[in-house]
């Protein structure tokens, strides 16, 4: 059981990140698809709008009730992809949905504003005041879902193992540095749960 959870900024280049990474060890990326199952197994369907629907434009609203239901079925799926192991696990709270699972490595990706402007102008064609309101919008978005479903900060450092600015690393180099950093934590991971058990094995 190994996984690897991928927190990141809109704007950022995390979900390119994300695939990189996922290609490169040969696991299963878990990123959008996740919402719609989530939601079609909770029995709301529409909680997947819901929650992809950043900017308010759909005016779609979910029940205290709607949202516990789609929350438990997106923190089981997460748990079971982790379980499974080789998984790269995209957004939707998986820092905390896995938090404290031994072998999960945690990742925040950020970058500047300006260059997220940039890059999010560059990719959807549109302005930069449009792509400032989209960044903006999708922050509150994100850090609203970690605070009503764990009550913590997206932002909060001591969530992840590694950040990294993408913004000032540049792509390749942020991904050399995802996949060298958690493969030296697995490797060491491995290592300090084999001494432990033959400690207990000794002791026994």
């Amino acid at each position: 059981m190994s996984a690897i959870t991928i927190s990141r900024q809109m704007g950022s280049r995390g979900d390119e990140l994300a695939w990189q990474v996922a290609q490169q060890l040969g696991w299963q990326l878990v990123a959008r698809d996740l919402i719609n199952r989530a939601a079609a197994a909770a029995g709301v369907p529409h909680m997947a709008l819901v929650d992809i629907d950043e900017l308010g434009l759909l005016n779609l609203r979910a029940s205290a009730k709607e949202w516990r239901a789609y929350q438990a079925h997106v923190e089981g799926i997460i748990q079971a992809w982790a379980y499974k192991g080789e998984a790269v696990i995209v957004g939707r709270g998986g820092q905390m949905a896995l938090y404290g699972w031994p072998d999960v490595f945690h990742i925040r990706v950020v970058a500047p504003l300006e260059m997220r402007i940039a890059h999010l102008q560059q990719k959807e064609n549109i302005s930069a005041q449009s792509a400032r309101a989209r960044l903006e919008a999708s922050a509150k978005t994100r850090a609203r879902y970690l605070r009503r479903s764990y009550g913590v900060q997206i932002d909060d450092s001591s969530l992840y193992h590694l950040t990294v600015n993408t913004g000032l690393l540049g792509l390749s180099q942020a991904i050399s540095l995802v996949l060298q950093t958690s493969q030296d934590w697995f490797e060491a991971n491995c290592v300090s749960q084999r001494d432990e058990q033959n400690s207990g094995i000794q002791q026994a």
